[in-house]
């Protein structure tokens, strides 16, 4: 016997981004967060993948292979998306869902050539307030030496129900 009541997908309870957000390290408490969009587009294309999740340190990797620009180096504006996202997230995560973060400024400084491995990101508050963030992003490359370095401040918007 059929009980089309009893027998619906355990699917529809779970979140629509689920594998997304899991093959991207996102832990599982800032999911109620990311219903609409998941982790963005750019995340998925760049293989950006989060390795430590906090307000006061947000880590990332994403590859130098598939991000690079016509010299076959690290392209500085994978650089660039690498460090927008995560200050973008830390100030999603200050914010914790009473507003909305809108980067208003970035700039990175390029020091070294990004070659082959994996870059990471570490992302450090300069400020936190109601309404705007400032964040430190240092991009390494595998033997720990620094590519970049970059600066994000956001904009806390109320978020728009």
């Amino acid at each position: 016997m059929n009980d089309n009541f009893t027998t619906q997908p355990t699917q529809s309870s779970a979140h629509p981004f689920a594998e997304q957000l899991t093959r991207h390290g996102i832990p599982q408490s800032v999911w109620p967060y990311l219903t609409q969009n998941g982790v963005g587009e750019l995340v998925e294309k760049l293989q950006i993948v989060f390795t430590q999740f906090s307000a006061q340190q947000l880590v990332a990797t994403m590859p130098v292979a598939g991000n690079t620009q016509v010299y076959g180096i690290l392209h500085g504006g994978a650089s660039a998306a690498l460090a927008e996202t995560l200050g973008s997230m830390a100030a999603a995560l200050h914010a914790a869902g009473t507003a909305q973060p809108v980067g208003v400024d970035l700039n990175i400084t390029h020091h070294k050539a990004g070659r082959s491995g994996l870059v990471t990101g570490v992302c450090t508050p300069i400020h936190l307030g109601t309404r705007s963030t400032c964040h430190e992003i240092i991009i390494t490359n595998d033997a720990d030496q620094r590519l970049a370095t970059a600066r994000i401040t956001n904009m806390l918007l109320p978020v728009r129900e």
